[in-house]
C-alpha cells in the first residue's frame, strides 16, 4: 500500500496602496527578504477647482493626488506565520490592502 504525504503550501497575495510613500516603504521594510515584491504604477488624479463660487471663472486652483501601489506574495507551510504577518498589516496607517489567500495541495508518494 502506498502512503501519501500531504504537504499544504499557503500563498498570501497582497496588493497595497497608499497616498503616503513613506508608509508604503515602511511596509516593504517589514517584509522578510525572501518575499517577492513588485512596485506597481503610480495612479495620479488631477482636478481643478474654482477659487470663487461666483463670477471669476479664470481664478482656478489645480490639485494632484498620487496613489502609490505595490504587490507582494508570501508563501508558507505554516498558517500561523501568515496570520502573524496579516496581523502586522493592520498597524500601518493610511495603507489600503487587498489580500487573497490560496491553498496548494502537493501530494508526494
Amino acid at each position: 500500500m502506498v502512503e501519501y504525504q500531504k504537504n499544504i503550501i499557503y500563498i498570501c497575495k497582497v496588493w497595497s496602496a497608499s497616498t503616503d510613500l513613506k508608509s508604503l516603504n515602511f511596509l516593504l521594510l517589514l517584509l522578510p527578504l525572501f518575499i517577492s515584491s513588485t512596485g506597481l504604477s503610480t495612479r495620479i488624479k488631477r482636478f481643478t477647482l474654482l477659487r470663487s463660487p461666483l463670477g471669476n471663472k479664470t481664478a482656478k486652483d489645480q490639485f494632484e493626488r498620487r496613489e502609490y501601489r505595490s504587490y507582494f506574495t508570501f508563501k508558507s507551510q505554516n498558517p500561523a506565520k501568515i496570520l502573524a504577518f496579516l496581523e502586522l498589516l493592520k498597524y500601518l496607517n493610511g495603507v489600503k490592502f487587498k489580500v487573497i489567500l490560496q491553498e496548494n495541495n502537493i501530494n508526494f508518494c
